[in-house]
């Protein structure tokens, strides 16, 4: 559960509620930033979930004990667990914001804490941005019978890796994208997802990419 409630209708920014399958539930972000990341945690099989505005850490910052907020704590399937930070390099560029989140990364790092802070470098890099989005409906509109790990590998006759293309004319569209959205192909996302784009079968059944 959140420990502020994030989205109101004051102020200047753009707010919102992202649909999301790994919690069964709506989460809310304060930025479009914000909603890009979301779709990283989203869509990152090595996400097993995250939480937006997690909770309040106390820090000191020189002068003053001050409190923080991280956008969001995020999962991970090797049980490793990492406070997020969503700002514009912009923002970032300010001396005042910058020697602020120094000091969180400082007091976070002395407490064992990981954290991370995402920029739009990181959040909205091609194509990887892109193949997110586009494979955000087959994810969130997938088969409710997805082909198995062993059907997959019996109809791509063991190969170890095979193009979009082979699996559209063997699973369909529906099939195929959900396949690559949900993990259960991999594909490169660092490079544009087309019909000729390699595809494999990740050892243990799901890919466990991280995509930030």
């Amino acid at each position: 559960m959140r420990v502020r409630k994030v989205v109101t209708r004051r102020g200047r920014h753009i707010r919102g509620y992202f649909p999301s399958k790994k919690r069964n539930e709506m989460v809310a972000w304060e930025s479009l930033l914000e909603k890009d990341a979301l779709l990283l945690m989203e869509l990152s099989p090595g996400v097993i979930t995250y939480q937006e505005q997690p909770e309040e850490i106390p820090y000191w910052d020189g002068q003053a004990m001050c409190c923080y907020v991280p956008d969001l704590r995020v999962c991970l399937c090797n049980e490793l667990s990492l406070l997020v930070e969503v700002k514009p390099t912009d923002e970032l560029k300010r001396p005042s914001v910058k020697a602020k989140y120094e000091r969180i990364a400082q007091h976070l790092a002395e407490q064992g804490e990981e954290f991370l802070l995402l920029t739009e470098k990181e959040i909205q890099q091609e194509p990887q941005y892109s193949n997110l989005r586009r494979l955000l409906y087959w994810y969130n509109h997938a088969p409710a019978q997805l082909p198995s790990n062993r059907e997959i590998s019996m109809r791509l006759k063991g190969r170890d890796e095979s193009t979009v293309q082979d699996c559209l004319a063997l699973f369909g569209a529906n099939n195929t994208y959900a396949l690559i959205a949900t993990g259960l192909l991999a594909t490169d996302m660092a490079l544009l997802l087309t019909p000729a784009s390699l595809v494999y079968l990740p050892e243990g059944g799901r890919h466990a990419a991280i995509y930030f």
